[in-house]
């Protein structure tokens, strides 16, 4: 049956869930690695074989990183995956190499480049996803709504003091006495122990989160480019019968939080329903406000991003995968790049993550 991949470009942004996607550009990462082989005759076979088991050290480090499904997903294909393994370890400098000629061994040190890129390639052409020919794409909707900070209120810590005070008396008497009279002696001393301490206790600061139209539409832009990318066939998916986000903010139809209300999270699953999808996925993206950084200049933005997963059949909608509150973090020149770029990587970490899951579980 031939079914359709649908996508929203304006006012909400859709991202479409399957492959360990990339971003744009190649993405290299570099790590150290050492190996220690053992041989019964030393030749170029020994060193060969300490560089190869080096490499493959250097990309267990560079995955390690890897959500739990991921993970699984990459053992499952173990043996072709380490096949690829020159594709992945693009290079390798030897730092330092040792022989022990009394105890046959032979140890080597790098230091290497991992193309994550690649190795995100490589899932999609093993993907049910990367395979499928024109027309044969699997419907998956989903949608992020992007807030922006506006306004941060802080709180001091309260700070309970205590104070304890306490007076000591003591009596010293003294008797005397001879064969014809006696002194009876009394005599008082006294001290003061104080004793300090308190406890303080912090309260969360109170954040203040607006959506965003224009942030929306830059990540649907980046959303559509991994799309294409993973090998997916985007097509317009005008015929839901649903608000645009546009429509929802002008009208006052979001909370005042900022965030959709349950009853139009229930329209765009009912929605979907009725259109004959067969996953949709709804999330949003929270930007926090750009920080300065002393130490490498630029600035910081944190994101935060949680999506959920539905699979619909037989006219209902189970929840099959999931991404909990996650915050990341983006580094750039300027405050507008930074903060593009967390919102990029925050829709880009939640579908890696959904996408393994789904995987996982043979959804595809």
């Amino acid at each position: 049956m031939v079914s359709r991949v649908s996508y929203f470009v304006s006012f909400m942004c859709l991202m479409l869930a399957f492959v360990y996607v990339g971003s744009a550009h190649a993405e290299v990462v570099r790590v150290s690695a050492s190996a220690k082989v053992s041989y019964s005759k030393f030749d170029g076979s020994v060193k060969d074989q300490a560089l190869r088991e080096a490499k493959e050290t250097a990309l267990k480090k560079a995955t390690a990183s890897l959500t739990t499904a991921q993970k699984r997903m990459m053992r499952e294909m173990e043996q072709s995956f380490f096949a690829e393994l020159d594709n992945f370890v693009i290079e390798a400098n030897v730092q330092g190499e040792k022989q022990d000629k009394k105890a046959k061994t032979f140890a080597l040190a790098i230091s290497a480049s991992v193309d994550l890129g690649a190795i995100n390639t490589f899932f999609i052409e093993n993907s049910a996803a990367g395979n499928q020919q024109a027309g044969m794409a699997s419907d998956f909707g989903a949608f992020f709504i992007a807030r922006v900070e506006n306004e941060r209120k802080r709180f001091d810590d309260k700070v309970t003091k205590i104070n304890q005070s306490e007076g000591v008396s003591t009596i010293k008497e003294e008797n005397a006495s001879d064969d014809t009279s006696s002194v009876d002696s009394v005599s008082t001393e006294s001290m003061n122990v104080t004793r300090t301490g308190g406890s303080s206790v912090t309260k969360r600061d109170e954040v203040v989160y607006e959506p965003r139209i224009d942030v929306s539409e830059d990540l649907a832009s980046a959303v559509l480019e991994l799309l294409t990318d993973a090998g997916f066939e985007p097509m317009d998916p005008l015929d839901l019968d649903v608000p645009f986000l546009e429509d929802i903010i002008n009208e006052g139809m979001m909370r005042e939080d900022g965030r959709l209300p349950s009853k139009l999270e229930k329209q765009y699953r009912d929605a979907a329903i009725d259109a004959g999808w067969t996953f949709l996925g709804m999330g949003s993206v929270d930007i926090g406000s750009p920080q300065k950084d002393p130490v490498r200049g630029g600035y910081k933005v944190p994101a935060t991003v949680k999506f959920k997963v539905w699979m619909i059949s037989d006219g209902r909608a189970k929840t099959v995968a999931s991404v909990k509150p996650t915050l990341v973090y983006a580094q750039a020149a300027g405050a507008g790049e930074a903060q593009t770029l967390a919102a990029n990587d925050a829709a880009k970490m939640a579908i890696t993550t959904v996408a393994a899951q789904l995987q996982q579980k043979q959804l595809f």
